[in-house]
C-alpha cells in the first residue's frame, strides 16, 4: 500500500511538472507578444494599487472584479514589469487547476484513478488551458475556485452529519470566487441547484446538511456584499454603451436583446454554436483560439457527448447529475452572448468538459469486459488482447488530444498573421532586435495600433534604459529620429508603408523575419508653399507641399506636411485609461493637426485631422512629415481656396498659436492661399 501510494504521489508531482513546465516555456514567442486586454490589466488596472489606489470593483475595460488584478499589483511590486510577471499569476492558477481536477474526480469516483488520471492529463496539455494560462487576463483564476469549492463541498456532502459550521469553507470558497471574474456567479446558482436536486431525490444524503448549506450562503452573502454594493454605485446609464459597472454584460447580450424583440434566431443560432464548440466548431475569434477549431478532435468529441449521454441516463446518481449541471450552466453564458462558444465566457466549464470523455472511457472500458463500473482493478483480470484495446483506448485519447493541442498552440495559432497582429508580434521582433544591437540607441519604429499599449508593449520588452524609439504609423507618416545619421527605422508587417513615404525610405539595406531596415534620406528639399512657423508646443511647420496636381473638384489630393521637434513638446498629462473607460473619462490624444480646404467664402469642403505620430515619444530635434488625404466633392459650389493647417487638442478644442521671430503669439492657424508658394 505503501508503494503505491508513493507512486501515485509521483505521478501527481510528474504531471504537475508537466502542467508547470508546458505553461511557463516559451513566454515571449508564445503568445508572440502583448495583447491590448493584457497591458490594460498590467497598467491601467493592476497600476492602480501600485499608486494608492485599492478599488473594490474596477469600472476601467467594461467593469472587472479585482482579485486577480491586486494580486498581479503584488508580483509587479516584487518582479517589477517583464514578460514573467505578466504571465507568472496565470501560470500559477493554471497549474493549480491540474492539481484540483486530479483531487475532484478522485472524489466524485473514489473506486479507481483513471478518470482523474486521463481528466489531469489532457487538461494539462489542453490548448485552451495553456491559452488562459499563458495570457495576462482573469479568466484563468476562476477555474481553480470553482474547483476547489466543489471538492469542499463533496467531502461535506461525502461526511457523515455534523455541526453548520463546517460549511463555513464552502460559503467563503463561493464568495471569493465572486472577486474572480463575471461568470462566477454561476458557481452559487450550480451549488443552489444541486442542493435542490438532493432534496428531491437524495434527502438521505441531506439529512442534517440543511442548516450547512444555509449558513454557506449566509456567509458568501456577507463577504461578496461589498462587490455588489460596488457594482450597483457603478452602474451608470452609460453602461449599454459598454461603459461602466457590469457594462460587458450589456454589451455582449445581443440574443437576449434579439429575444425580447419578438426574434429567436439568434439565440437559436448561438445555442447551436455553442453546443458544437467540443466537435464541430468553437470560438470565432483570433484573439484566444484558431477560429472555428473545436475543443477535441472528432474522437474527444464524441467520448464528450457518449458521457454526457451516459449521465442522463444516469441521472439519479448525484455524481451524474453535478457533472450534467456544471457543464450546463458553464457553457450557458455562451448562449446569451457573442460570440457564441467564446472559450472566455464559458471558462466555468473548462474543467468539467475533460471529465465526461474520462467518464466515457471507463464505461466503455466497463463494456469490453470489466466487471465493475468506473472500476480499474477489474482490469487485472481481463485477457491481454482485452487490456491492450482498452491500453491503446485511454492512452489514444490522451496521446491525440495532447498532440493536437500542444501542436496547435505552440505552433500553428502563433504563427497566423491575425494573431501576430493583434498581439504585437513586430513590436517584441523590434524589441529583441534592439536588445541584440546596443549600438542603436534611437530608433523610429513603425506602428499600426499606435497608442499607449504599443508604448507599453516597448517599453517592457526593450531591456535596455539607453534606448530612445519614436513610434509612427507608416501608412500616414514617417519619423527621422535625432542623434542618428542615417536616421534608422523598423517598419511592421503591416500596414504598408504608403508609395510616398516608401519613397523617401529609400531601398532596405536589411529584412529579419517581419521586420525592415532602412535608413532614409534627408527630407525633402522641394520648395514649399509656406515659410517655417514655430508653434508655442515647441512644433516647427517646416514645409508643406501637394502630392501631384493639388486639389481638383471630383478627385482626392495629397498633401505632404514636414515638421520638426524644436524643444521638448510641451503636452497636457495623458494618463494610463483601461479602453472601455470609465463613464465620462477622455482617453483620446492631446494633441492632433487640424488640416482643412475651405471655399472662397471660409466653408470647409473637406477635412483631415490627426496625428500619425505619437507625441509622447518624439524627442528634440525629431523631425517627421504626414499625408493628409481630401477628397473634394464634384458637386461643390466652388474650388478649394484656402488650405488651413493648426494645432490643437482633441479634448478641449483649444488650439496652440504660432510664433513670431520675438516669441510673440500670432494665429492659431496657418491660412494658404490653393497653388500660392512661398
Amino acid at each position: 500500500m505503501t508503494d503505491m501510494r508513493h507512486k501515485n504521489l509521483a505521478f501527481i508531482v510528474a504531471v504537475l511538472l508537466l502542467a508547470w513546465g508546458m505553461r511557463l516555456c516559451w513566454l515571449e514567442e508564445v503568445p508572440p507578444g502583448w495583447r491590448d486586454d493584457e497591458l490594460i490589466n498590467i497598467h491601467a488596472l493592476s497600476g492602480q494599487l501600485l499608486q494608492g489606489e485599492f478599488p473594490l470593483y474596477y469600472l476601467g475595460a467594461s467593469g472587472h472584479e479585482p482579485l486577480y488584478h491586486h494580486l498581479h499589483a503584488g508580483v509587479h511590486a516584487l518582479l517589477g514589469f517583464n514578460v514573467l510577471s505578466g504571465h507568472i499569476l496565470s501560470i500559477m492558477f493554471g497549474t493549480l487547476s491540474v492539481a484540483l481536477i486530479y483531487s475532484v474526480v478522485r472524489r466524485l469516483f473514489p473506486n479507481t484513478r483513471a478518470p482523474a488520471t486521463i481528466a489531469a492529463l489532457t487538461l494539462t496539455t489542453s490548448f485552451w488551458s495553456l491559452m488562459y494560462s499563458r495570457t495576462a487576463i482573469r479568466h484563468i483564476s476562476l477555474p481553480p475556485f470553482v474547483l476547489v469549492t466543489v471538492y469542499v463541498l463533496w467531502r461535506r456532502l461525502d461526511a457523515e452529519a455534523s455541526s453548520p459550521w463546517r460549511w463555513v469553507p464552502v460559503g467563503l470558497l463561493m464568495a471569493v470566487s465572486l472577486y474572480t471574474y463575471t461568470a462566477s456567479r454561476l458557481l452559487p446558482v450550480l451549488v443552489a441547484a444541486f442542493a435542490g436536486y438532493l432534496a428531491l431525490f437524495g434527502r438521505e444524503q441531506m439529512q442534517g446538511k440543511w442548516q450547512g448549506i444555509a449558513l454557506a450562503f449566509v456567509v458568501m452573502l456577507v463577504l461578496v456584499a461589498p462587490l455588489g454594493v460596488a457594482i450597483a454605485q457603478g452602474r451608470s446609464v452609460l453602461a449599454i454603451q459598454g461603459i461602466g459597472a457590469d457594462a460587458r454584460v450589456t454589451e455582449l447580450a445581443d440574443p437576449v436583446r434579439a429575444l425580447r424583440d419578438g426574434d429567436p434566431g439568434p439565440l437559436l443560432a448561438s445555442v447551436v454554436k455553442t453546443l458544437g464548440m467540443f466537435h464541430a466548431s468553437g470560438d470565432p475569434e483570433w484573439l484566444y483560439n484558431i477560429p472555428g477549431r473545436p475543443v477535441f478532435n472528432l474522437f474527444g468529441g464524441v467520448l464528450l457527448w457518449i458521457g454526457v449521454a451516459i449521465c442522463l441516463c444516469r441521472w439519479r446518481e448525484p455524481r451524474c447529475f453535478f457533472l450534467l449541471s456544471w457543464l450546463g450552466l458553464g457553457i450557458s453564458p455562451a448562449f446569451i452572448s457573442t460570440p457564441p462558444a467564446s472559450l472566455g465566457h464559458t471558462i466555468v466549464a473548462q474543467p468539467v468538459a475533460y471529465i465526461f470523455p474520462a467518464v466515457a472511457l471507463i464505461e466503455i472500458c466497463r463494456l469490453v469486459g470489466w466487471r465493475h463500473r468506473f472500476d480499474l482493478k477489474a482490469a487485472q483480470g481481463l485477457s491481454w488482447p482485452t487490456r491492450a484495446v482498452t491500453a491503446v483506448m485511454l492512452g489514444g485519447f490522451v496521446l491525440t488530444t495532447g498532440v493536437r493541442d500542444i501542436r496547435d498552440y505552440f505552433v500553428v495559432w502563433p504563427e497566423r498573421g491575425m494573431v501576430r497582429l493583434l498581439y504585437r508580434a513586430d513590436q517584441r521582433e523590434a524589441a529583441d532586435y534592439l536588445s541584440a544591437h546596443p549600438e542603436i540607441t534611437d530608433v523610429a519604429i513603425g506602428s499600426g495600433l499606435m497608442g499607449p499599449w504599443d508604448r507599453l508593449a516597448l517599453k517592457v520588452d526593450v531591456d535596455r534604459e539607453d534606448v530612445a524609439f519614436r513610434l509612427f504609423n507608416p501608412e500616414r507618416s514617417l519619423v527621422w529620429a535625432a542623434g542618428t545619421n542615417p536616421s534608422i527605422v523598423l517598419l511592421p508587417s503591416w500596414p504598408d508603408p504608403a508609395r510616398t513615404i516608401e519613397a523617401l525610405l529609400g531601398p532596405g539595406s536589411n529584412v529579419f523575419s517581419h521586420l525592415a531596415l532602412h535608413t532614409p534620406p534627408t527630407l525633402p528639399d522641394d520648395r514649399s508653399m509656406v515659410a517655417e512657423t514655430r508653434f508655442e508646443n515647441g512644433l516647427v511647420l517646416a514645409q508643406v507641399r501637394w502630392l501631384g496636381e493639388g486639389p481638383v473638384l471630383g478627385r482626392e489630393a495629397d498633401l505632404l506636411t514636414v515638421w520638426y521637434v524644436s524643444e521638448p513638446l510641451e503636452l497636457s498629462p495623458m494618463p494610463i485609461i483601461a479602453q472601455p473607460p470609465p463613464p465620462e473619462t477622455y482617453t483620446g490624444s492631446r494633441l492632433s493637426v487640424s488640416c482643412q480646404l475651405l471655399d472662397a467664402d471660409g466653408r470647409p469642403l473637406d477635412d483631415d485631422d490627426g496625428l500619425w505620430v505619437d507625441p509622447l515619444t518624439l524627442r528634440p530635434g525629431d523631425s517627421f512629415v504626414q499625408i493628409h488625404r481630401f477628397a473634394v466633392p464634384h458637386d461643390s459650389a466652388s474650388q478649394p481656396h484656402t488650405l488651413a493647417l493648426g494645432l490643437y487638442d482633441p479634448k478641449t478644442n483649444e488650439r496652440w498659436h504660432t510664433e513670431d521671430l520675438d516669441g510673440g503669439l500670432g494665429a492659431d492657424l496657418v491660412t494658404i492661399p490653393i497653388g500660392e508658394r512661398s
